[in-house]
């Protein structure tokens, strides 16, 4: 293994760092970064064993911590989300091994985020040195590991293009994202909508209203200690239905319950018994709420689009946040208000035949995702971008 000299030095374990040195590089609108997150996926097992093996670059200097790019050595591309699939499979039909590769990303989380946690109070000459540095040590330990691949998933513009400048291939995706415009209600939220989708709003929320349901939001102390059992059960029973295998575990959120309850936003509806149906597992960070799991106990017609996007708008308006992401997937969310907003990455392929085949697909992929981005918001039922205003 590469024996990097000062400042730079490769870690194992996020816990070869204390949560505070850590935290104090971690820009608000990067939760999923902090260091309570990170170590609990590593000290549940959920990362750290035989894939997502932890690997941290460290850029240290007087005995100050300015800089980590925290990444994993993968050996598949399950939990990713930007998807590589097709390539891993194109290399296996040359005959050429596409894993290990090394990744950064946080695991299971397809949220945008540094990926890169600098110091604040360093000047933008020197973010930019310590950036550029940690980018270029990753090529240097792919290398020298034989890795096939370097991809630093769901990074911040700001990261891409330094990462460009270091070498690497952009790659472009996209979600949908809710942004407020300076709501008061939600009413005014709805106004800004065309009448079909202001219509169907009102008749879905109507519906789950008429059920006799609780629907309660869940913060910081009136979270109880029964309610990461309660959450548990819908994400085992969502995960059992759709996907077959969940990738967190019991002691995960029994965990994360602990020492991140100030970081997370449940919505839990319950029947007239006081039994619960059915809720949604979020996190949020001052202007900035994050959609992460859902789960149900039944079928209950129009209880996901409450849960998932209508109580975290109303939410989100109330506390005058500025964001509300929902992770993967999007044709709910697009019918709803969700714009679509582009997704960056960086990747670097070391075979040369490889990466010419890959990077000319990249090329031609980001027209077709522009496009497809103007595209979508032009039928948004947003009317200001229907409209192009």
């Amino acid at each position: 293994m590469t024996s990097f000299t000062s400042p730079l030095s490769l870690e194992t374990s996020f816990f070869a760092f204390s949560p505070g040195e850590w935290n104090r590089l971690v820009p608000s609108d990067s939760v999923f970064q902090e260091w309570e997150f990170l170590s609990t996926l590593e000290s549940t097992g959920c990362v750290g064993k035989n894939d997502w093996v932890i690997r941290i670059l460290r850029f240290q200097e007087n005995g100050e911590l300015l800089g980590v790019l925290p990444f994993y050595k993968r050996f598949d591309s399950y939990g990713e989300y930007i998807f590589d699939f097709q390539w891993a499979n194109a290399f296996h039909r040359a005959g050429i091994p596409y894993y290990p590769k090394f990744t950064a990303a946080v695991p299971f989380t397809p949220v945008t985020g540094a990926r890169i946690l600098i110091s604040p109070s360093l000047s933008e000459e020197k973010k930019k040195e310590v950036i550029l540095s940690l980018l270029s040590a990753l090529k240097e330990l792919g290398k020298e590991e034989g890795v096939s691949s370097l991809h630093v998933l769901f990074c911040k513009e700001d990261e891409l293009k330094l990462g460009e400048n270091a070498g690497y291939v952009p790659r472009l995706s996209h979600q949908y994202h809710w942004f407020n415009r300076g709501f008061e209600t939600f009413e005014d939220y709805l106004s800004t909508l065309v009448k079909e989708r202001r219509k169907t709003i009102r008749q879905e929320r109507k519906k789950v209203n008429s059920l006799g349901l609780t629907i309660e939001t869940l913060t910081g102390n009136s979270i109880e200690e029964k309610h990461h059992s309660i959450f548990y059960r819908f994400y085992e029973d969502t995960h059992s239905r759709k996907w077959g295998q969940a990738y967190l575990n019991r002691a995960f959120f029994q965990k994360i319950f602990e020492v991140m309850k100030h970081r997370i936003h449940l919505v839990l509806a319950s029947d007239a018994s006081g039994r619960p149906v059915g809720g949604s597992f979020n996190f949020w960070r001052d202007d900035y709420l994050f959609g992460r799991y859902w789960g149900a106990l039944e079928q209950i017609p129009n209880l996901h689009f409450e849960c998932c996007y209508y109580q975290l708008i109303d939410y989100a308006i109330k506390n005058k946040m500025k964001r509300v992401e929902a992770g993967a997937q999007g044709e709910h969310k697009f019918l709803r208000g969700y714009e679509a907003v582009p997704m960056h990455s960086l990747h670097y392929i070391y075979h040369e035949s490889g990466s010419k085949a890959i990077y000319d697909y990249l090329e031609r992929e980001i027209k077709m995702e522009e496009q497809n981005i103007q595209e979508y918001n032009s039928h948004s039922p947003i009317k200001s971008l229907r409209e192009g205003t």
